[in-house]
């Protein structure tokens, strides 16, 4: 007997000490999220926790705490349960859930967050072609101990399910909106949206459900691939059933639009499941359920006056602005209330102060608390915000690249402005003088249109850039060819790219193309003007031109005589006529013996003022831009 109780001791001391590690109840509800992730077969997995974050444990390094790191979901096949695969999700990031009466949350520790998972699986879509479809499953021990609707709460485990179609039909699973921090007050309406999207566009039919228990328990705290025949079902306490999950004089219900509503009469903590199917042409596709807890307190009757929200100081239902331009709704600012903004029946996040920035169109309403004190909140009216379309603006132009000397014309619509409308031109930064319906420009820049109308006042805004194409084209002023010999022209681009186009003229004596970059050239006349066009992409041009003339063949003699005799007595070149821009004449060692620019007074056959030996002398002369070499016989 003794050594039974001391058993039953170290049991409950040791399972008391790995609680933390083994027990969820910080979770206090989630759900599960499947859809596409590029290539066919890849999909994204998402689990959801909500967390109570009271008994939250963060893992740090020298504890492992109850928040998982990371949590493995199994699918299995309907039609027979069998496994088919699984996948593991990695913590992602937390995010926060503001409660709309903070000082009731304040006062009853009610701190929730979100934590999610994610991961990434690839389901070959030649083996999930079974037409019951597949589910997915997260299961996870235990729950938290003080629910009030259900047997033995802490001993129960929880089950995340998902239902998806075989992978022919292409399809998301539907996504729950997040939602808003909140608790419900006995013996009062109350209302909170659990329905949800999905991005294929399917119907979506909503139902409570009995939450799962699942096969996990304390010695079993996570599910496992092995095939389950079910997954058991919580135990309702006494009174206690699917048609009054947490009772009142109107028990919990759930619409068609996903609303939860309930007017509760009985205390306490409870857990409930919204189911979420899924229709494509009549058929159900996909199942979806949400496992959630909700608070029933009992509220102080006290409730402050309903807010009432003013733009500019003034009542509104409806309100227009334009999406560059949000506008502020506001309502009655003091320390004694608190606040919390709503779009669409949803939590702003952040938006807890008096006025809010009007971002999005829907329906904005305001919720109204004590700061102080734990007592009702209230609501105001309804304010319904419209994007407003703004004033027509484009500009249009007859090209969008200033040439050298050019202009381009800027017409705000076509040209045509209807009555009332106000035109506004800058530069950048710079406003332009003219409010016309057409402007010129000579200037590149950041050309902006506004078109505003008083009436609604939402400015239309159109924007064009407009360059500059500069480019230069050089080429020398004159080249000189000799008789019956060609040469080449290559002009000097800045910047040189490889798009132009040339143009030479006339093309009388140009051997190559005249569309080429470099013209090849064997005069026909004795001085011809060439031009060069050249245009760019944007049809901008630039143009220059040679003057080529034509060299006279020159006559080289092969030797001469110094002898003083006056006759061939220099070494002389024929029809030079200024050719010749330099003349080197060497030894037969290829010492420089003669030097000059140009060639006016010829060699005479002498070096340093005495005459040279009779021999062989290389020479080189440099006539047009070539050079000519050559030796020269001097004789006696």
């Amino acid at each position: 007997m003794w050594k039974d109780i001391r058993f039953r001791l170290l049991l409950f001391s040791l399972l008391g000490w790995f609680t933390p590690l083994t027990y969820a109840n910080h979770i206090v509800g989630g759900e599960l999220q499947m859809k596409p992730a590029g290539l066919a077969g890849q999909f994204e997995i998402t689990l959801i926790q909500f967390w109570d974050q009271n008994n939250l444990i963060i893992p740090t390094q020298n504890s492992q705490g109850n928040r998982d790191n990371e949590a493995k979901l199994y699918i299995y096949q309907k039609s027979d349960n069998s496994y088919k695969s699984s996948v593991t999700l990695k913590y992602l990031n937390t995010e926060q859930i503001t409660y709309q009466n903070r000082a009731c949350a304040s006062s009853r520790s009610l701190k929730t967050s979100v934590g999610y998972y994610k991961g990434s699986i690839y389901l070959d879509p030649a083996l999930y072609t079974d037409p019951g479809g597949y589910f997915i499953v997260w299961e996870r021990c235990c729950r938290n101990d003080d629910i009030n609707n259900i047997v033995d709460p802490g001993d129960n485990g929880m089950v995340f399910y998902l239902e998806f179609p075989p992978l022919s039909v292409p399809n998301s699973s539907p996504e729950f909106v997040a939602p808003n921090g909140q608790y419900i007050c006995s013996n009062r309406p109350f209302a909170m949206n659990m329905s949800a999207t999905d991005a294929d566009g399917d119907e979506l039919r909503y139902s409570l459900v009995t939450p799962m228990r699942g096969t996990t328990s304390a010695t079993q705290s996570t599910g496992t691939q092995a095939p389950k025949k079910s997954y058991p079902l919580v135990s309702w306490a006494n009174g206690i059933s699917l048609a009054n999950v947490i009772p009142g004089s109107s028990p919990l219900a759930v619409n068609a639009a996903g609303e939860l509503t309930v007017d509760a009469n009985a205390l306490g903590l409870y857990v409930l499941t919204v189911q979420c199917e899924e229709y494509r042409n009549g058929k159900r596709i996909g199942v979806v359920r949400r496992d959630f807890q909700l608070l029933v307190i009992d509220c102080n009757d006290d409730q402050p006056e309903p807010p009432v929200i003013t733009q500019n100081g003034q009542l509104l239902k409806e309100v227009s602005f334009c999406p560059e331009a949000p506008i502020e709704l506001s309502t009655e600012s003091s320390p004694e209330w608190a606040y919390q903004w709503q779009l669409n029946g949803l939590n702003i996040p952040g938006a807890t102060g008096a006025s809010v920035m009007v971002k999005d169109s829907g329906n904005y309403t305001v919720i109204k608390s004590y700061t102080q004190k734990c007592s009702r909140d209230t609501t105001s009216s309804v304010v319904h915000a419209t994007y407003t379309e703004p004033e027509p603006a484009v500009i249009s132009a007859n090209k969008v690249t200033l040439c050298p000397a050019d202009s381009v014309v800027l017409l705000a619509n076509g040209g045509v402005i209807d009555t009332g409308q106000k035109l506004i031109w800058r530069n950048g930064n710079m406003p332009l003088e003219s409010g016309a319906p057409g402007i010129t420009v000579k200037e590149p820049g950041t050309y902006i249109l506004e078109v505003d109308d008083a009436t609604p006042g939402c400015a239309g805004m159109d924007t064009v850039e407009i360059g500059r194409d500069e480019f230069t084209v050089s080429l020398p002023e004159s080249k000189g060819i000799p008789e019956g010999g060609k040469d080449s022209v290559t002009p000097l681009l800045s910047p040189d790219l490889a798009t132009y186009t040339f143009q030479w003229s006339p093309p009388e004596g140009i051997l190559s193309g005249t569309d080429q970059a470099t013209a090849e050239i064997s005069p026909v006349q004795p001085e011809q003007v060439y031009r060069l066009l050249v245009t760019s992409v944007n049809g901008c041009m630039a143009e220059d031109s040679i003057l080529v003339y034509l060299v006279k063949r020159m006559y080289i003699p092969t030797s001469f005589t110094p002898n003083g005799d006056g006759h061939n007595d220099t070494f002389e070149i024929f029809n030079a006529d200024g050719q010749i821009d330099q003349m080197r004449i060497y030894n037969r060692w290829g010492v420089l013996i003669f030097h000059s620019k140009g060639y006016d007074q010829p060699w005479n056959g002498t070096y340093k003022d005495s005459p040279v030996p009779p021999g062989s002398y290389p020479y080189v002369i440099r006539a047009a831009g070539r050079d000519i070499s050559g030796t020269i016989m001097l004789l006696k």
